[in-house]
């Protein structure tokens, strides 16, 4: 957005921000001022974003170029050659195309309306004096707002009054960890997650309580400027480009077919009106008609079986897509991580596992479950969602870490509610930043306890003994020195470290320093975002598979590289690179170092763009997964955005795919459902031009060579040739399956379908059908003396069967099964055999002789075309081998 840079308000005191905005510290805004300030800015609100509507996605359907050739076709057969049964053909394929795509966007877009939460957000307000609750839309710059646990935080805001408030921001920032405020200024100059001082848009309250002063609105907030991003247009996926190359290829061979037959006709002194119709008919009969309709069957099928995988497809193309990339950049918090905070590991004197690994019966153990239990303020709730079989009917609530502790003490095999009934609260001490660590008071059999956690070197000074096993010992140096050294170790690994100790006594002092003296020492706890169990598998076959996989975080540095290690995506010879130094960087200087890093840590949401678009300038097919706004802009940048269901619904919305199970595992198989959809669509488009350009040649060749015996075959009979090789058979070859070794090669980074080597090899593989064709031609005509009827039958049949045998062909060549019978894949053979006997009909039923103008074919003339078929099957697959032992032999 232009115009003067926004006032660094994180950096400015309390004071300076209410006398730049107007604003009584205590009393806010008068209703009078901020209704004048609502006309002025407008609502607080980032625009009105339903996704498309049914018409828009039904338009959206009609955007490719293979689509207006299509129609382009339909019209001249109609207009033109006065075939209008062929044009009503070509318009129905057409419009089952935009029927099947527009069924399935529309499915994907009501199944993301189900995932987004209907709700109003209010916002708290102090104004005249007096609090007031009114829709976050009508917050204005200046507000005083009240924030308090499970608030969401209407706008972005400096803090002036605090108490103990942390903030949530793991949506907007990547922090795992809620993010303690503050009332003083920080850095001018300083990464998004460091600006303690500022509450933003978006992100709620997690403990606590504070004031802050509105400083920015709607789409001037942090959350602001990533709409803006996501409101530029979004990019076609590699697939849209290259059916769109493939289209605008189709379109200038049939104008040249044209041409040349047109021309060739005038030069021989055929009636210029005459050759325009036949030149339309071959231009016609070069365009596979069912291309688009089994390219978007094939996608919805991918779409369908990634759906039994809880993912939600919103863009047929983004499927095929996935299965290109060669990179995938993630994001960790919620995506490699649960986004969970659990307690990982608990130090105890002598002892180091798992809070699942302790023993209940040690004394120990049960000392340390007693104080997470007891210095807690977390709690267990009644699940406010359905309960699925074998699920919880309850939930945690409370602060990230009180919680952690709390399952920590169920893990370790207490009863947390238990022990609080046993020994109930008389008085606490609460936590705050200054002191860094939390005390409560309890009273059981008349004796005091004292449970404290908070910061170990904090605690660990207040100690004068450590609970071991027969109960508390002296804490001599040694031991201090042991315990710090510890923390510092798994700080190191990205750990969060709490001590724990506790008082017990007759009687406590009254005052908090005499009460939080002479401690034992219980236990050092190491907590992060639990790894998913399934990121590491994923992450190790998407490597097997040829792909990078690149950590992108808002989270800091030692974290990220922690979690990074843990799940194999940072190796021997790659390096983190901080959020400060990639924010000085462009994406083209970035570019060209990229290689070298595989986690970003600290990063500011937008230049996360920058990674995405670095790796795009190398030509990699980039996949971008996330699920918070932060994540947003690189989604839409991506070639391919993957959100996570539980995210943030601005995430989902700038995503391709959603996953609804959030799980990592399942982007790799959507990856391998991806390569065998880019596969078999490559074999689809290399079966139905090779066919196309059997047909043309015949046409070309029997019009040059035998044009004074007829036509070689009429229109309406090269449409019923496109029809019934563009129908079951092409439908069979779009959903073979994947091949067993689908995610052990690399990805395809070649996009070009039609590469000039590949066009020269469909020509080729045309000419060989075409003489299949011809030769019956000049087999039924000249050897056998047929008739003409007979003959163009016999050519009709010919190519009809050559092309059906085709299949296997093609599907052994594309796919690498060179093995591919009729039994590996029914529906293929289905296809094959109900194709051919719907040709049987057509030449000895009346209807179909009527028709196509075909008459029955003798027994002599079914050898003939066999024969040319078996000839032809074997030298188009010769070809392959000959083409085969090329690739694999040393050059």
């Amino acid at each position: 957005m232009d115009g003067p840079p926004a006032p660094a308000w994180h950096a400015m005191e309390a004071d300076e921000v209410l006398a730049a905005l107007g604003t009584d510290r205590e009393g806010g805004l008068s209703g009078e001022e901020a209704a004048r300030r609502l006309a002025e800015h407008g609502p607080n609100t980032l625009g009105s974003d339903d996704g498309p509507s049914r018409l828009g996605l039904l338009l959206n359907q009609f955007r490719d170029v293979l689509i207006w050739v299509l129609l382009a076709a339909a019209l001249i057969s109609g207009l033109l050659l006065d075939e209008w049964i062929d044009a009503g053909v070509i318009l129905a394929i057409v419009a089952l195309n935009a029927l099947l795509g527009y069924a399935q966007e529309a499915r994907a877009e009501n199944a993301l309306a189900r995932l987004r939460e209907l709700s109003a957000p209010e916002a708290v307000v102090v104004r005249d004096g007096a609090e007031h609750r009114i829709p976050s839309a009508e917050v204005v710059p200046g507000d005083l707002i009240v924030l308090e646990v499970g608030d969401r935080v209407p706008a972005d805001a400096r803090v002036i009054e605090e108490a103990h408030f942390e903030a949530e921001e793991s949506a907007m920032t990547g922090e795992s960890f809620p993010v303690t405020k503050q009332t003083g200024p920080v850095a001018p100059v300083s990464m998004l997650g460091d600006r303690r001082s500022m509450v933003f848009s978006g992100t709620s309250a997690s403990a606590g309580r504070c004031r802050a002063i509105v400083t920015d609105t709607g789409r001037i907030t942090e959350m602001g400027r990533i709409a803006d991003v996501l409101s530029e247009k979004e990019p076609p996926t590699p697939l849209q480009i290259e059916l769109d190359r493939v289209g605008r290829r189709l379109a200038v061979l049939a104008v040249a077919t044209a041409g040349v037959v047109f021309l060739t006709g005038l030069v021989r002194g055929n009636a210029a009106e005459a050759m325009f119709l036949t030149s339309v008919a071959l231009a016609v009969a070069a365009i596979p008609e069912g291309l688009p309709a089994v390219v978007t069957i094939t996608l919805s099928g991918g779409v369908q079986r990634m759906a039994a995988r809880n993912a939600i497809v919103r863009r047929l193309p983004s499927v095929e897509a996935l299965g290109s990339a060669s990179v995938i950049c993630t994001d960790k918090t919620g995506t490699l991580t649960r986004n969970e905070i659990r307690v990982q590991v608990v130090v105890l004197d002598g002892l180091h596992a798992p809070p699942s690994g302790l023993d209940p019966a040690d004394p120990r153990s049960a000392r340390f479950a007693r104080i997470a239990a007891l210095c807690n303020d977390a709690r267990r709730a009644p699940a406010d969602h359905p309960v699925e079989d074998g699920g919880q009917d309850w939930v945690y609530l409370g602060d990230a870490t009180e919680v952690a502790l709390l399952a920590a003490a169920e893990e370790a095999g207490a009863d947390p509610d238990g022990i609080r009934e046993a020994l109930p609260r008389d008085d606490e001490i609460a936590f705050d930043s200054r002191r860094k660590r939390m005390t409560t008071l309890h009273t059981a059999d008349g004796a005091r306890l004292a449970a404290v956690k908070g910061a170990p070197e904090v605690v660990l000074e207040r100690c004068e003994s450590i609970e071991g096993p027969d109960g508390p010992a002296p804490l001599d140096d040694g031991a201090r020195a042991a315990i710090l050294a510890e923390a510092e170790r798994l700080a190191g690994t990205g750990l969060r470290t709490l001590g724990l100790a506790y008082r017990e006594a007759a009687s406590l002092p009254s005052a908090a320093d005499g009460i939080e003296a002479g401690l034992t020492w219980v236990a050092l706890a190491g907590m992060s975002d639990a790894v998913r169990e399934e990121a590491a598998p994923a992450v190790a076959a998407a490597h097997r598979a040829g792909i990078d996989v690149v950590m992108v975080t808002g989270d800091h540095e030692v974290t990220a590289r922690a979690v990074a290690r843990d799940v194999g995506i940072l190796a021997e010879g790659h390096d983190v690179m901080p959020g400060s130094v990639l924010r000085e960087m462009s994406a083209e200087d970035l570019a060209a170092d990229v290689d070298r890093y595989r986690v970003y840590s600290r990063i500011d949401p937008l230049d996360k763009v920058k990674i995405v678009e670095a790796w795009q300038r190398r030509g990699r097919i980039v996949a971008m997964t996330g699920d918070g706004v932060n994540d947003a802009p690189a989604l839409r940048a991506a070639d391919i955005g993957v959100a996570m269901g539980s995210g943030t619904d601005v995430a989902k919305d700038a995503a391709d795919m959603v996953l609804a199970d959030d799980n990592f595992a399942s982007i790799v198989a959507a990856v391998r459902e991806g390569r065998s959809i880019f596969s078999n669509l490559k074999t689809v488009v290399y079966f139905l031009l090779s066919c196309n350009a059997s047909e043309v040649l015949t046409m070309f060749v029997g019009f040059l060579v035998f044009g004074a015996l007829g036509d070689p075959l009429l229109a309406v009979q090269l449409l019923w040739i496109n029809l019934i090789t563009d129908g079951l058979p092409a439908l069979a070859l779009g959903v073979d399956p994947p091949a067993a070794d689908a995610m052990e090669r690399p990805p395809d980074r070649s996009r070009d379908i039609l590469s000039g080597r590949r066009q020269l090899a469909l020509l080729r593989q045309g000419t060989i059908l075409a003489a299949a064709a011809v030769g019956t031609l000049v087999l039924g005509n000249y050897v056998l003396g047929y008739e003409w009827e007979a003959t163009r039958t016999m050519v009709f049949t010919a190519l009809v069967v050559v092309q059906l045998a085709h299949t296997y062909s093609v599907r052994a060549r594309a796919t690498g099964r060179p093995g591919s019978g009729p039994g590996r894949n029914r529906l293929l053979l289905a296809g094959v055999v109900v194709s051919a006997l719907l040709h049987v009909g057509v030449v000895y039923l009346p209807a179909g002789q009527t028709l196509f103008d075909t008459v029955a074919l003798p027994a002599g003339a079914w050898a003939v075309v066999a024969v040319v078929v078996l000839l032809s099957f074997a030298a188009v697959n010769a070809m392959h081998a000959v083409a085969a032992r090329r690739r694999v032999s040393p050059r």
